[in-house]
């Protein structure tokens, strides 16, 4: 029967988000308790229990609906038992607790008999019938048993296990269209992106790749949600490693680096009770080390003899403290530390000297707290503060040998008879980044007869951020020659000569940004069997530097809804839909763009009249950088003036995504579920930087021949706007099947997607340079319009010793470009043709012309493991990974400007190759 909400409580509900019964990053069980005729049954005392719960069982009783609630879980795995008098006992065994899911559990209770007993449920469904977003779960067992290629990177084991998510590079992964920078990677509900996870310290991980609602409505990409264990009652150990080696690598050829590498790391974890179920700790920590040989020089020459190969050395911690403070209270404290050093991490060593060479050091920290409380039967508080910190410097090589000569020795660079540099490196860098975030949230859960069935639930999350920047050049210049002969010198300032007198030295800059994010959200279980959740967020942010040229506050409602229905009504299917607008508030970044570059001024050598250099760089000067050189709102140019004398001052808009998502759900096995949603994404006004100050022909590919520059200076002016043409649409169809119990586990998906536009990731895109070239050829299928992908990760259990695992991955190949010189610009970025597409011999005529796409790329890993303790009673396992089994060289990238070389394989699959590791447990 239908419930009657009235109206009043229809329009608070709408201020609200769409997840169901979300805890932060807790989890909850909901249900209801019925007798054999379906009717609801009241007092039912229900518990849940798990080794992950601190605190003992939680208990609460169902109310006059026969409904109950139990918030605020540590993800794993549940027994759920109901117990009332006159009537059997019921465990439901198996009932597995995410991230932030919600586990509808439905128990049906009989008249007791004469013979005590408990009715036992093995299995609990796999389905949730009451939410809407596209998600997968992954936990910390059936990560370990896969071969993951980068063990210990996140973002990379998300990137190729994820339907919908586009692996990038090891710590970068796009969502559904959206840019690698518009993503949320939070732990324990904080979010840390650019942090270094400790991968082994994690419980489970959500990656949510749409339909995530008005908690999150400043994020158009992914959201990434992860737990970290929290120890038991048992003290414990688990110590593993492994080891990487290109000796253990199969079936090379000539094309590839014969340079010895390996990679070694190291994780011992602690973990267990301080004080039995009232305070536990969980400590993780890893160490890595890289080592990579110089490559030979290819072209034989030997110019740089003996170049000095790559060195990494990384350290990171984890610790999580929890203490059930009453049964109604708990508290608990995250924190993370990183330290890693690149020593010389520049590639192409056997064109640098190893002065010329750079190193690398990260220090990055994290630490917060978290406050839980059930204040009452139906009030649940969260309230959570963390701050984090990174450090980075960027030096020579030699400030590590020669401390006091590194900033004052300028490099050399030579440009024939090929690039070569020598003496230093040309750039010393420190920078500092920021955060606090603060994060309260009130869950509200109402049941009655008249208002039906309401979790409503008010969330802020308050986010500040600080960028500091200090950049010099050693020696404030750098010079250029061409063989023996001087060609030109950079020489770089700390402010802008053209203001005012030059200073040299560090140019010290910075940037603040505040984030906000409010929403009211409630969860209406309109009927049994049907669940709306409408919702509404509101989110500011604010950005301002040193310069002061960036006063950007922008402020956004957006609206969010969805609905599950249980078509079937046993609690089996769900028919699923949503509709969603994010925002985006990367407050940082635009701040971080109005403070430009270092100002720069290269001229070219002047020669006496015999040809011979006199010393002096003073001919044909250039001017770049400064924060002068960047603009906001302004695309006719820095004056603000269009050619009619109008002005063209323009308001930023904000970037705004528009998602609708629908799909259905079937467990069509006990514990196998298959599913299918449909997903659409238009994202628009993006944050674009264009060039505004050159005037182009009508050809655009020289400048105006009676006046190339606005400003009657040949310098870059670089503005930011929301462009209206600017945009990109995500089309995709993901079809899955789960199993994640038993002997076989497995998640497997088919994606067919299409990704159309003129602005591919982020800011830093081709649009905005030349407006005759984004008029006509910029639209297009984009780089990451893969169309076909399938992936599969499983893992079996063939015998109490012996298991494997599998990543498979199929990708059709996405459109590489042709670019052409453009000589004022003196770089290849002009187009004849569409994005991904070839104009061929005769560039004027498109009926030669032919779509450019990569080969198909096939990626099959495996891995072998075997535990020894029903073998020798030590609870130790050995490993094996192989990766790319079938042993497939196919091109993954092609040389894109034209020349001799365009469209020659410039990567393409690692080879056959193994890793060996174990892990030890006690």
């Amino acid at each position: 029967m239908l419930r009657r909400v009235p109206l009043a409580v229809l329009i608070v509900s709408c201020l609200s988000t769409f997840a169901h019964a979300q805890s932060g990053v807790n989890g909850s069980i909901v249900g209801n308790v019925f007798d054999q005729t379906g009717a609801p049954i009241k007092g039912v005392k229900v518990s849940a229990r798990s080794d992950t719960q601190i605190g003992g069982a939680k208990v609460t009783y169902t109310n006059d609906e026969g409904f109950f609630r139990i918030p605020g879980l540590q993800p794993g795995d549940f027994e759920v038992t109901g117990t009332a008098p006159k009537l059997k006992s019921v465990l439901q065994k198996g009932v597995k607790v995410g991230v932030t899911s919600v586990v509808d559990v439905s128990l049906i209770m009989e008249v007791e008999t004469a013979v005590e007993e408990v009715k036992v449920i093995e299995r609990a469904p796999v389905v949730s019938t009451t939410t809407a977003n596209v998600k997968e779960v992954f936990d910390a067992d059936f990560v370990e048993g896969l071969p993951t290629i980068e063990r210990w990177a996140v973002e990379s084991f998300v990137g190729y296990n994820t339907p919908g998510a586009s692996y990038q590079s090891l710590r970068s992964v796009r969502f559904r269209g959206g840019g690698t920078e518009q993503n949320a990677f939070n732990v324990e509900g904080f979010k840390m992106n650019g942090q270094k996870i400790t991968t082994k310290s994690l419980a489970a991980l959500e990656v949510n790749t749409a339909g995530y609602g008005a908690e999150n409505a400043n994020v158009p990409g992914g959201v990434v949600n992860m737990v970290s264990k929290s120890g038991s009652n048992k003290f414990e150990i688990d110590l593993s490693g492994w080891a990487d080696d290109s000796n253990l690598q199969f079936f090379t050829d000539s094309s590839d680096s014969a340079s010895h590498n390996y990679n070694l790391y190291i994780n011992p974890a602690f973990s267990g009770p301080i004080i039995k179920d009232r305070v536990w700790f969980y400590l993780n920590t890893e160490m890595r080390r890289q080592h990579r040989d110089a490559d030979p020089d290819p072209s034989g020459f030997n110019i740089i003899e003996s170049p000095r190969g790559f060195d990494y050395l990384n350290g990171r911690a984890s610790l999580k403290l929890t203490w059930q403070v009453s049964s109604r209270h708990k508290l608990s404290t995250y924190s993370s530390f990183n330290r890693d050093m690149h020593r010389r991490n520049q590639n192409d060593r056997y064109n640098r000297e190893v002065e010329a060479q750079r190193n690398q050091d990260n220090h990055d920290i994290f630490t917060g707290i978290i406050w839980e409380a059930l204040l009452a039967d139906n009030l649940f508080f969260r309230s959570q503060v963390g701050v984090q910190q990174f450090l980075t410097e960027n030096r020579p090589y030699i400030c590590g040998e020669r401390p006091d000569e590194c900033d004052h020795i300028p490099q050399v660079q030579n440009t024939f008879p090929r690039q070569l540099f020598t003496q230093n490196d040309n750039i010393h860098q420190f920078t500092t980044e920021r955060s606090w975030e603060v994060i309260n949230q009130l869950e509200w859960f109402a049941n009655s007869k008249v208002f039906g069935e309401h979790n409503v639930k008010a969330r802020s999350r308050l986010y500040g951020e600080l960028y500091d920047d200090a950049q010099s050049t050693p020696g404030d210049y750098y010079t250029i020659y061409n063989g023996v002969t001087p060609e030109r010198r950079r020489t770089y300032f700390s402010n802008d000569p053209r203001f005012e007198d030059p200073r040299f030295g560090y140019r010290i800059a910075g940037s603040t940004a505040f984030t906000t994010v409010t929403s009211l959200s409630d969860s209406i279980r309109m009927t049994r069997y049907l669940t709306l959740s409408p919702g509404v967020a509101f989110t500011t942010a604010r950005a301002n530097n040193v310069a002061e040229s960036a006063n950007i506050n922008p402020k956004a409602f957006t609206p969010h809804l969805s609905a599950a229905w249980d078509a079937t009504h046993d609690g089996r299917t769900v028919v699923r839909a949503s509709y969603n607008q994010y925002v985006d508030t990367d407050a940082i970044r635009l701040a971080r763009f109005s403070l430009g570059d270092r100002t720069y001024r290269e001229c070219r050598a002047t020669f006496d009249a015999d040809g011979e250099f006199n010393g002096v760089y003073d001919r044909e000067c250039t001017w770049g950088g400064g924060s002068a050189s960047r603009t906001f709102g302004l695309p006719c140019g820095p004056s603000g003036i269009n050619p009619d004398g109008s002005s063209c001052k323009e308001k930023l808009k904000i970037p705004r995504t528009y998602e609708y998502t629908a799909g259905i759900e079937r467990e069509i096995l006990p514990g196998v579920g298959i599913g299918s949603d449909l997903i659409y994404r238009l994202y628009t006004y993006p944050y674009e930087d264009g060039e505004t100050n050159r005037i182009w022909n009508p050809s655009g590919y020289a400048l105006d021949s009676y006046g190339g520059y606005r400003t009657g200076r040949n310098e870059t002016i670089t503005n930011l706007g929301t462009p209206e043409n600017a945009r990109r649409r995500y089309l995709g169809v993901s079809t899955t099947i789960h199993k994640r119990e038993g002997k076989l586990r497995a998640t497997a998906g088919y994606t067919w997607s299409s990704l159309e536009g003129n602005v591919n990731n982020n800011q830093n895109n081709d649009f905005g340079t030349n407006p005759y070239r984004d008029e006509q050829y910029l639209y297009g299928y984009l780089p990451d319009d893969l169309r076909h992908v399938i992936k599969a990760s499983m893992t079996y259990q063939w015998t109490n010793w012996l298991s494997t695992g599998m990543i498979y991955q199929y990708r059709s190949g996405g459109p590489y470009q042709r670019r052409f010189r453009n000589d004022q610009l003196g770089s290849f970025s002009d187009y004849r043709a569409r994005v991904g597409v070839n104009p061929a011999g005769n560039i004027n005529d498109p009926d030669d012309d032919r779509p450019l796409r990569r080969p198909d790329i096939q990626e099959f890993n495996l891995q072998i493991r075997v535990n020894m303790k029903p073998l020798t009673g030590i609870n130790l396992d050995a490993f094996v990974d192989v990766m790319n089994v079938l042993a497939l060289r196919t091109t993954t990238g092609y040389q894109e400007n034209d020349g001799p070389q365009w469209s020659q394989p410039t990567t393409r699959l690692p080879p056959f190759r193994t890793r060996v590791g174990f892990r030890w447990r006690y």
